[in-house]
């Protein structure tokens, strides 16, 4: 079996991108926790005039600088390098929008770094009564804390754009709905890791006193930091958009709060009403809650995502939607492969796969097992399901690709599901269906013999499933005896009449017993040829009813009036004993239910 090279890649692109992107993360709550931490300490220790205070504000600024030099900075590139590596088009798109607030961050960062660093070296020379010392710390604070809101609005962009998909403007990208509540969290993260950072040194020193001092300080603002912390998921949580992974997305919420919690637990319990115990399993227990925090809430941002990289803007393969449209005509292999020409089916196949579906669904390929496949039963419902993903599934994101391509696609997963084991069926077609139910029709023959003879018309006796077949043969005779009534030679009149019917409705040809059906009418007595129901040469409109006219409208006794003194064409009117002919077709039979619905007007003389 060849070594799985494609699949081991990906598998090392996407751990890479996840231990880097939690290490940055760690880091970044770090430096900003600990210029808090550092300006707290500061301010206690010119209250309380402690030294130990002030030891502890310098090991804070020294710890931040070290941290935001030796670790955010070399991670933040390598992060930037491995998204662009991953994700060129995410990036390209996002450092067009954030260009001008991503050189701002950078720039206030640097500074704040440089401060912090003139901040520490200028620690023991006057600091009490220099200004300028205490302006470095804030600055330096403010630098880190402004780099890291250009962060989170990016962060909080990718997973919902708000209304810069509407007005393109800096304001909405930078303020979207999803930034308030997401920087709530990073104050938590922030304070909540610099916290357990601290409460770890504290379980290591052996003064008593100053253990029970510092934990109570640190579990006070742990407490405070947990509380926003748990306001800040659930206000994440239900600001998010909606996306395929809902469901894991709302554990993943969910697991965020019990874990700020429990932190929050750990600290009030250990920190505020119980500082002389002893707290290195406390401490333990509060990193490593902080460590799960860190964890959710960089699952959950990359599953509420969804199907987009950037949402409601860009997908996760780099389309952008506005240019999805233009992919469908120009397709996808000319737009990457420009010059090239177009490969097999199969190749192709395996193309659009990776340029649509692979972001999202890269188990497909190298899995084995039917249950993790697409459930497609029949040949054609993966082609149909691709048609069908615009109207009837929204929550995926739009295909892209030229006809061909699609096919080509269907083909494709259709081969991957023969692969894992399962057998596809072959989809009936709509004429076997048509005839089937034809062939339960003609079973009983004895349906379409003519059953009952009502003065010399037959009257089939109609099946309930034929009912419909019925009416639409009794609407085509109607044209046919119409079109063969006009066709009288007798009077000019009729000619050109029958001539206009015939450009108009175009019927076809008379039957063969025509003649033979006039002359026994005209064999007939005067009041039985009465007694024949007239034909209308004229047509109903579309959408009424044959029952709808004004005849129909009459009592009974006017209409077997009506029929017995309108003639049927100027033919008719003629005496039969004197020897005029009447040259017309027999009128079609009418349907039971008329004459039930009527037994009055049969019966009229």
């Amino acid at each position: 079996m060849p070594f799985p090279f494609q699949e081991a890649l990906s598998f090392a692109d996407h751990l890479l991108t996840a231990v880097v992107s939690f290490s940055f993360a760690l880091a970044g709550a770090c430096v900003c926790g600990g210029s808090v931490f550092t300006l707290l300490a500061k301010s206690r220790a010119s209250e309380s005039m402690d030294p130990r205070w002030d030891g502890l504000a310098l090991r804070c600024a020294k710890t931040t600088r070290d941290l935001a030099a030796r670790a955010v900075c070399p991670l933040g590139l390598g992060l930037w390098v491995v998204m662009m590596a991953q994700r060129p088009r995410m990036m390209e798109q996002l450092h067009s929008i954030f260009l001008g607030p991503a050189l701002v961050g950078l720039l206030l960062f640097g500074l704040g770094l440089c401060f912090s660093q003139k901040y520490i070296s200028s620690w023991g020379r006057d600091r009490h009564e220099s200004r300028h010392h205490s302006a470095w710390g804030l600055v330096s604070a403010i630098g880190f804390w402004c780099a890291a809101v250009v962060l989170v609005s990016a962060c909080a962009f990718s997973v919902h754009t708000g209304g810069w998909v509407e007005k393109p403007v800096l304001s909405n990208a930078l303020w979207n709905p999803i930034f308030p509540a997401a920087f709530l969290t990073w104050v938590a993260l922030s304070i909540s890791a610099f916290g357990a950072c601290g409460l770890l040194y504290a379980a290591t020193r052996k003064d008593i006193a100053w253990r029970v001092a510092l934990v109570h300080e640190l579990g006070k603002w742990m407490v405070a930091g947990a509380a926003a912390g748990v306001l800040g998921w659930i206000w994440w949580g239900i600001s998010l958009p909606e996306s395929p992974n809902q469901k894991l997305v709302f554990w993943l919420v969910a697991a965020a709060v019990a874990a700020q919690t429990a932190l929050g637990g750990v600290a009030y319990r250990w920190g505020v009403r119980d500082p002389e115990k002893q707290h290195r399993r406390h401490a333990c227990a509060a990193s490593a809650l902080v460590v799960l925090l860190v964890a959710a809430c960089g699952w959950a941002y990359a599953e509420a995502k969804g199907n987009f990289q950037i949402h409601q803007y860009m997908y996760r393969n780099g389309i952008i939607i506005e240019e999805a449209e233009n992919s469908n005509q120009t397709g996808l292999w000319k737009f990457v492969n420009l010059g090239e020409p177009m490969p097999a089916q199969g190749e192709l196949g395996a193309f659009s796969f990776r340029a649509q579906c692979m972001a999202c669904h890269t188990d497909w390929v190298k899995s084995q097992d039917p249950a993790r496949l697409p459930r497609f039963r029949l040949k054609g419902d993966a082609l149909r399901f691709l048609g069908e993903m615009r109207a009837k599934h929204p929550p995926y994101p739009l295909l892209a690709g030229a006809p061909e391509e699609r096919r080509a696609l269907a083909a494709y997963l259709e081969t991957l599901i023969t692969k894992s084991g399962r057998t596809l069926g072959k989809r009936p077609e709509p004429s076997a269906a048509k005839s089937k139910g034809a062939g339960k029709r003609s079973e009983n023959p004895e349906a379409s013999k003519p059953e009952m003879m009502e003065k010399g018309v037959a009257v089939p006796v109609l099946s309930p499933t034929d009912t419909q077949d019925a009416k639409e043969s009794q609407e085509q005779e109607q044209v046919d005896s119409a079109a063969s009534l006009t066709r009288s030679s007798d009077s000019p009149n009729v000619e050109t009449s029958g001539k206009e019917e015939a450009i108009l409705i175009t019927p076809s040809a008379p039957p063969i017993d025509a003649q033979d059906g006039a002359k026994a009418l005209d064999a007939r007595k005067p009041e039985e040829r009465k007694e024949v129901s007239p034909v209308s040469s004229g047509l109903p409109a579309e959408g009424q009813d044959a029952g709808s006219g004004p005849e129909a409208k009459m009592p009974p006794k006017e209409k077997s009036a009506a029929a017995s003194t309108t003639p049927l064409n100027d033919a008719q009117n003629q005496n039969p004993e004197s020897g005029g002919s009447v040259s017309a077709a027999p009128s079609s039979p009418p349907d039971d239910s008329q004459d039930a619905k009527q037994p009055e007007e049969k019966n009229s003389p």
